[in-house]
């Protein structure tokens, strides 16, 4: 997988910022943006399908007036609660993480009422030793999904970050524990 990311280049960043804006306009309209032939960017686009890029379709869940909401889960087993949501169609999708959870879902719900008995009864977890959970309902999203977005060094000329700490000041950028901010200079990632 590194090696994948390793070989995304600029025209691929393109290629994949041109699918997220309109996902409907083809190789041939995508070609002629990059003066590239149809065919050429076919072939980019199995490779980034091969390698990197999952194509999927969402659904604005607002739109249909479904409750988005995440649970947390502070487990000691998480292979035990992944084998019980892994199936369900109400989990859209679940994490790892660190901190004071170390399991997140994120389920939908039709509305309050079966969001809130989804959490009483579905998702009681006291058989995987879970010792503590939190219930987050989302009350509106900015949009529906973010995907990881690719700035053309332009776009990222004209952005500001409203962050406290620079990259040159970071500790943890000096150290090389961290590539450091897209908008900084001297980052050291892919995005």
């Amino acid at each position: 997988m590194m090696d994948a990311m390793k070989n995304l280049d600029e025209t691929d960043k393109k290629i994949i910022t041109m699918i997220n804006e309109n996902w409907q306009q083809g190789t041939t309209r995508m070609g002629k943006k990059l003066g590239m032939s149809h065919t050429a960017v076919r072939s980019r686009l199995n490779r980034l399908q091969r390698d990197i890029l999952k194509v999927n379709c969402i659904i604005d869940t607002e739109k249909l007036g479904l409750k988005m909401f995440f649970i947390c889960l502070e487990a000691r087993f998480k292979s035990k609660v992944i084998n019980h949501v892994k199936n369900c169609p109400k989990i859209v999708c679940y994490f790892n993480t660190y901190g004071e959870y170390n399991f997140i879902m994120l389920a939908v719900a039709e509305n309050t009422d079966t969001m809130e008995s989804m959490i009483e009864q579905c998702f009681s977890f006291n058989f995987t030793n879970i010792t503590k959970y939190n219930v987050m309902p989302i009350a509106t999203s900015s949009s529906t999904c973010h995907h990881v977005k690719f700035f053309t060094e332009n776009e990222k000329n004209n952005m500001k970050c409203d962050f406290k700490t620079t990259c040159t000041n970071c500790k943890s950028f000096k150290e090389n524990r961290c590539v450091g901010c897209p908008l900084y200079k001297g980052y050291k990632g892919i995005l």
